[in-house]
């Protein structure tokens, strides 16, 4: 008998956090429910349920952001977050109808595009989202960094308390957003959620410490049987306030390792040392996906760093919502509009939403079978489609 998929209500999170354990393998509390529920709105959640018991067997939420694309502008969206189906109800189409049901309602809003982070990487392409940003792990063993002397960023940080933090951090973070693609906004929600630090998710580390610069902010903790110092959050508006908080980071007496999970491909840390080698990636793995929704707004909304005049036919197999467009654009802005005219590129939406962002080559994606086009449009896609620099969303969600 076929699911029935209904909007949840307040008094669903409940059993919403019973049926999301399951899908990830863990309990949550009725501490981690309560924190939790600022930061929920039942009518972006839809969930599958049993027809005859009303038990949820899949669910996928959203949360609202503005998301900055490359050239500085902001678009509202949609986090695609909480996306699972019971164990005992796979492959019968039920997220298949979820997503269609979810992303339709993101296009009739008018939303231009909507994001996720993928716990898995080969789910989501076949809904139309491409991977847009990249995640990094790096380790510094401490005891063996030199700065340069010439390094910029020396002074200017200060360890505060949780109050100050949650005072002065949004307002830096703001700047940093605004500088950087890929990422979102923090409402006063997502502030007290992110500060909360209850003890039992700390992972056998310490309570957060909080550093503050005028153009920057981080916030660590302490895992003291390994000496590793674990850098939870950090974002800078300044190349000078960038330094100073990694200067602060990597001269903590005591420590033997300090660790970053979220160190983007182009941060300037190891050019900052004497010895490059020292910033050592551990780890790498996508981040950001994307998933357009109106071709044109995306286009539109995003700047060029060199002149473009090109007609890409985008196919979308899952919402339909592709067509040809012709894209024209440069540094101080762009057009696109739907046309009829002969296409110098073909490509689905979700190598587009791969595209957007400015992370991923268009020459890359082509010899991977992506994108059609001939040489001459390849190359002036390709530097055209490029991003200032690396994207990262900067938000857990």
């Amino acid at each position: 008998m076929k699911t029935l998929i209904r909007r949840a209500v307040a008094e669903d999170l409940p059993a919403i956090a019973v049926a999301d354990g399951r899908g990830f393998g863990f309990h949550y509390s009725d501490q981690d429910i309560d924190d939790f529920r600022p930061l929920f709105e039942p009518e972006r959640y839809l969930l599958a349920c049993e027809p005859d018991d009303g038990v949820i067997v899949g669910l996928t939420g959203s949360f609202g952001f503005e998301v900055t694309v490359p050239g500085g502008a902001s678009l509202p969206t949609q986090g695609v977050t909480w996306v699972s189906v019971a164990t005992t109800h796979r492959r019968q189409g039920i997220l298949r109808d979820l997503m269609r049901e979810q992303h339709q309602g993101f296009a009739d809003e008018g939303l231009a595009l909507s994001l996720l982070t993928a716990s898995e990487g080969g789910i989501y392409g076949r809904f139309g989202y491409g991977q847009a940003g990249r995640a990094r792990t790096v380790k510094v063993k401490r005891r063996l960094v030199r700065f340069r002397r010439d390094a910029p960023g020396v002074g200017g940080v200060r360890l505060v308390d949780g109050t100050e933090a949650r005072s002065r951090a949004p307002e830096v973070h703001r700047r940093w957003a605004a500088l950087t693609p890929g990422a979102v906004s923090r409402d006063d929600r997502w502030w007290d959620h992110l500060l909360l630090d209850r003890a039992d998710h700390r992972d056998g580390a310490s309570a957060l410490f909080h550093l503050l610069h005028a153009d920057g902010y981080a916030s660590y903790r302490i895992h003291h049987p390994d000496s590793t110092c674990r850098v939870v959050d950090l974002f800078a508006a300044t190349d000078e306030a960038h330094g100073a908080l990694w200067r602060t980071l990597l001269g903590l007496d005591l420590m033997d390792t300090v660790t970053s999970d979220s160190c983007p491909v182009d941060d300037p840390l190891p050019f900052l040392l004497e010895d490059t080698r020292q910033v050592r990636t551990s780890g790498m793995a996508d981040g950001l996906w994307a998933r357009i929704l109106d071709v044109t707004a995306v286009l539109q909304a995003r700047r060029y760093p060199v002149e473009i005049d090109v007609v890409l036919d985008v196919t979308d197999p899952f919402l339909d919502l592709g067509g040809r467009f012709r894209l024209r654009g440069g540094p101080d802005g762009a057009q696109c509009e739907r046309v009829t005219a002969t296409p110098d590129v073909h490509l689905e939406i979700g190598t587009l939403g791969s595209l957007v962002f400015g992370v991923h080559r268009a020459n890359t994606l082509a010899r991977a079978g992506l994108i059609g086009v001939e040489p001459p449009a390849l190359g002036r896609l390709d530097t055209a489609l490029a991003g200032e620099r690396e994207v990262r969303h900067g938000t857990p969600f």
